[in-house]
């Protein structure tokens, strides 16, 4: 065994998506996605999972910003709509306890202040299954800010 981990209990951690290049919402107060990736059905099996990071700037004092994070059609990070010009992250971690189960651990920082750091626990019930998608949206109180997305990583723990 290879640090104390017998061949039955390592966790293969492999990259899933990556990307650097910015994505923004400017020009709309819609909901709009700034990255995703289709997780494909039974990837996780009944214990995988998932570690996401996804950060990004904000520019403008029109109005409010508000930052998402969904595992299917499930937001399990929320940002809620504040105002401000912080920079904002995500890192979550997603765990299936069975394919229709997952355990979420999400922090977060929000636009108003880049030292507000938030976390939260929660239960989801998305069925891995089928395909899931995971996405980070931004959504805009005035239409003159903008919200930009520069990174996103997406690594399953198989």
């Amino acid at each position: 065994s290879a640090g104390g981990l017998t061949d039955a209990s390592r966790r293969v951690l492999s990259k899933h998506t990556v990307s650097n290049a910015d994505a923004a919402v400017t020009a709309t107060t819609a909901e709009t996605d700034l990255a995703s990736v289709t997780i494909s059905a039974n990837v996780l099996s009944t214990t995988g999972g998932l570690r996401v990071t996804a950060a990004g700037t904000v520019t403008g004092s029109a109005g409010t910003k508000r930052v998402r994070l969904y595992f299917g059609a499930t937001a399990i990070g929320d940002t809620t709509a504040v105002s401000g010009t912080a920079d904002w992250y995500f890192k979550a971690e997603i765990f299936n306890t069975a394919t229709n189960a997952q355990r979420c651990l999400i922090q977060w920082s929000d636009p108003v202040n880049a030292t507000n750091h938030n976390k939260d626990y929660i239960t989801a019930a998305i069925d891995t299954t089928a395909n899931v998608t995971l996405k980070a949206t931004g959504t805009l109180g005035n239409s003159a800010d903008t919200i930009t997305q520069t990174m996103w990583l997406v690594e399953a723990i198989l």
